[in-house]
């Protein structure tokens, strides 16, 4: 009898090991990658400015949870959020806001961020704040 119940308990521990599911992967992060900065707008100022594609650019590095912006911006007439540095960023999860779940950068709330189509808007709108649109 022990000889028929090993191979099945053996066999019943191999079946149940290969169905588990990897409970310490994490989903990938929606921010990774180069993304370059387009136009900011808002806050009660009314401001609205456009960007050439690629005169700034962040990378966000999930794996450092760092983003590296470049900024050749040399307009000081228009607002373009960060100046060139590395800085940490990370998710943080914010029942008061609509979204959910706003995008921190260096310790500041940059609001809510969405990612559509090659597209990633931060807003803060719904607090007189600004909107930054970036694109791959």
């Amino acid at each position: 009898m022990k000889k028929i119940l090993f191979p099945f308990v053996l066999f019943l521990s191999l079946l149940l090991s290969a169905c588990s599911r990897d409970s310490n992967s994490t989903p990938p992060d929606p921010v990774q990658g180069q993304w370059k900065l387009v136009n900011v707008s808002g806050t009660f100022a009314g401001i609205n400015h456009d960007f050439t594609p690629g005169l700034i650019t962040w990378t966000f590095n999930p794996i450092t949870q760092t983003v590296t912006v470049i900024n050749n911006n040399t307009d000081t007439n228009k607002w373009d959020v960060l100046e060139t540095g590395v800085y940490n960023y990370q998710f943080v999860n914010n029942p008061e806001s609509p979204c959910g779940e706003s995008l921190d950068i260096n310790g500041n709330v940059y609001g809510c961020y969405s990612v559509t189509n090659g597209t990633l808007v931060i807003d803060q709108a719904i607090a007189d704040g600004f909107a930054v649109k970036l694109v791959h």
